[in-house]
């Protein structure tokens, strides 16, 4: 209903329409806005300028008119004000840009113009209460009531029928069918279509023998099992069909081999030995041009260090780089668009693996960026027709797969598809889709110590969360934690207390969020959290507030904060451009900043003998310290299945450190303590689960880690998909 008469009366002179465009809906006889069904709250100006546009799509709707359809002769106003207020709350209700504008261009000095496409779904007559329109006596009516009967059924079967053509793809939910491809006890990942649409290619894990790469006809029997080894990945079948390509992991750089679709020997089609994965973090995916002869990959550049989207010819086997990531950048996730003109990657700026999708056309030249979330993207795939890509994404919460034109625009939800999808794949014919639908479940679990090196009672549970969690800090008082957890939707910081008994969020930011760590008089915690493309460190105070940026080193990515034990200095770690992430600390409340660590170095952790305890880098299995001051670096620890600066804590006395053994079941862990005046290691306990993140209590009598309680993830398949 119109809340303003004279907009009202405006708006009924004519007939009533509905419009699609995109994901929205507008309903002009309700004043209503939706966006995938959901109304969307729009004032009267706004919707009015909104429904002048959409009645001539691709068309200039100058200034002068709107102000004749908004405001009467006699009404005076600053109309330049009003109107450009106006066309500003109507982008906000789109989500759209004047600067890059999906929906309302700016035609400067002369008005706006509708520039995405915009289809009427049902036009309707008006109704005799809203406009004044004369019934005419029956002894007058020159048409039989039973004619006008028949017309009335007309028009509606002829409104229904245009519904349901003429509205977008995106609503086109009918014959839509989402079913598991194979129905595998085991994990599964990464699903690559056949050229002929009729087979899949995949990665099973989760059972060291059963590991490998596998192929399955799809609605056919068993799957084929072409490898064997646990550290394989990313399959991607040749175009002609005849082999699939994959990646093995190794422990310094990959190799690519192709193995026969039907089974045999692989061989080695490229092979990096550079430490790709230590800079980007995720597996080396590429992609196979149309044609066969190149494949798209990410290698780092020669100078400076940085990955690259790269060309490797299949002919001569020369390396031709096509991309220049900015400082501080790197491009990997190549895909070709099936025309073979475009190749779409993702360029991710410093750790935290945060990325906005790209394309750059295939021969090279200027990268043009499609997305502005600076959010995690798992994977990217073209549709057939090479118009769209389809991306997984929590650009507005949990993850799930996103579409947008390769030209850009809005990115638009693809309906059918759940939460938790990740890794798209699109079939080249048959309109299927397929992704990898993954759940996971972690919780917080406590160990009571009787001394360093021996516990009282088996682990106990202290905190369930149906999302993440992870990476917990007690407070120096050891009455509560602090931890970040996914449980919102969003990676937000939580407290509770140290039994786990009164959980409460502290961070409602919306975004990556996470190491939180308390200060020492227990009133502040530091985080780091990406506000934009790069990591910041914030300060929230645990009285309450809104969380307030913490000046560190301007331009780079700054991460993983921790306090001095005198509460006027808090470290993190700090990367800029392709220089090896350090260690530096920054003046609490005045700012500047001090480098500590010349050899890199992350995880910043004071200990009571006035030393900084920090890991080599975010994989590394060494833990180093360095006086609090600066000075000469030293190994303290080396334990060659650590790998990650997530598996160790810091005591008075030694390090506890939790690893997963080679050769062993992946998700069994094994808590072990290292004691500085001996130098000697102790297994203190085995877990028959992954865990991860321990934290030990200011009286050394509890450890707490996180525990991953469930883990799994399935193929799903799309038919129908349009």
């Amino acid at each position: 209903m119109l809340d303003s008469p004279e907009l009202g009366e405006r708006h009924t002179a004519s007939l009533f329409f509905m419009y699609a465009f995109g994901a929205f809906q507008v309903d002009t006889r309700s004043h209503e806005l939706r966006r995938n069904g959901v109304r969307i709250k729009i004032q009267d100006q706004p919707f009015l300028i909104l429904v002048k546009l959409l009645e001539r799509p691709g068309q200039l709707v100058t200034r002068e008119e709107l102000r004749l359809a908004l405001w009467s002769d006699d009404t005076f106003v600053d109309f330049d004000t009003g109107l450009n207020t106006a066309v500003k709350r109507l982008r906000e209700a789109l989500g759209d840009s004047a600067e890059s504008p999906a929906f309302v261009e700016t035609l400067p000095k002369l008005g706006y113009r509708f520039v995405s496409p915009v289809q009427v779904l049902s036009p309707e007559l008006p109704s005799t209460s809203g406009l004044a329109i004369r019934e005419l006596p029956r002894s007058e009516s020159k048409i039989p009531r039973r004619l006008w009967a028949v017309a009335t059924i007309v028009l509606l079967v002829v409104g229904t029928a245009a519904f349901f053509y003429l509205r977008p793809r995106s609503a086109q939910l009918v014959g839509v069918e989402v079913v598991p491809l194979t129905g595998m006890d085991e994990m599964e990942n990464g699903a690559a279509f056949s050229p002929d649409g009729n087979h899949v290619a995949f990665k099973l894990s989760g059972s060291p023998d059963r590991a490998g790469i596998y192929v399955t006809l799809i609605g056919g029997e068993r799957p084929l099992r072409l490898t064997s080894d646990s550290k394989e990945c990313c399959p991607a079948w040749s175009p002609d069909g005849r082999t699939v390509a994959f990646v093995r992991g190794q422990r310094v750089g990959y190799t690519i081999y192709t193995v026969p679709a039907l089974g045999g020997t692989p061989k080695i089609l490229y092979s990096d030995s550079s430490e790709f994965q230590e800079h980007i973090g995720y597996a080396p995916t590429f992609s196979w041009s149309p044609d066969g002869t190149q494949l798209a990959i990410s290698t780092l550049s020669s100078s400076p260090r940085r990955p690259t989207i790269t060309l490797f010819s299949l002919r001569d086997f020369s390396l031709h780089p096509i991309t220049t990531p900015p400082q501080g950048f790197s491009d990997w996730g190549p895909a070709f668009s099936p025309n073979g003109k475009s190749i779409a990657f993702l360029r991710s700026s410093g750790p935290g693996l945060v990325e906005d999708l790209y394309v750059i056309p295939a021969s090279g030249g200027e990268a043009r960026r499609l997305t502005f979330d600076n959010r995690k993207i798992d994977g990217a795939a073209w549709t057939a027709d090479s118009r769209d890509i389809v991306f997984a994404s929590g650009r507005a919460g949990l993850s799930t797969l996103w579409r947008i034109n390769a030209s850009g625009g809005t990115p638009q939800r693809v309906e059918g598809v759940g939460t938790s999808a990740e890794f798209p794949a699109v079939s080249p014919t048959g309109h299927r889709l397929a992704y990898t639908g993954s759940t996971g479940r972690l919780s917080l679990w406590s160990i009571r110590l009787t001394d360093p090196t021996h516990t009282d009672h088996s682990p106990q549970p202290l905190f369930a969360s149906k999302g993440s969690v992870g990476l917990p800090h007690f407070s120096a008082d050891g009455t509560k934690i602090v931890f970040e957890s996914g449980q919102s939707g969003y990676e937000e910081i939580w407290t509770a207390n140290s039994d786990g008994s009164n959980p409460e969020q502290l961070t409602f930011l919306k975004g990556e969020s996470g190491t939180p760590h308390w200060s020492y008089n227990g009133g502040l915690v530091a985080f780091d959290y990406r506000p934009g493309e790069h990591s910041e460190i914030y300060i929230a105070d645990y009285s309450g507030g809104h969380p307030r940026i913490f000046p560190t080193n301007p331009g780079a990515n700054n991460t993983v904060p921790s306090w001095s034990r005198d509460g006027r200095w808090i470290y993190f770690a700090s990367s800029r451009g392709s220089e090896p992430i350090q260690v530096w600390k920054a003046h609490y409340p005045e700012g500047g900043t001090v480098q500590l660590t010349q050899n890199g170095g992350t995880f910043p952790v004071e200990g009571a003998d006035r030393f900084l305890y920090y890991s080599k880098s975010l994989r590394s299995d060494e833990v180093w310290k360095v006086p609090v001051n600066g000075g000469q670096e030293s190994l303290v620890l080396k334990a060659p299945d650590l790998n990650c600066f997530c598996k160790w804590a810091l005591a008075p006395t030694g390090i506890y450190y939790i690893t997963q053994k080679v050769g062993q079941p992946r998700t069994r862990s094994f808590y072990s303590f290292y004691d500085f005046a001996s130098k000697r290691v102790t297994e203190i306990l085995r877990l028959e689960k992954f865990a991860v993140n321990p934290a030990i209590s200011p009286d050394g009598k509890f450890l707490i880690y996180a525990q991953l309680e469930q883990h799994d993830s399935t193929i799903m398949l799309v038919n129908h998909f349009h």
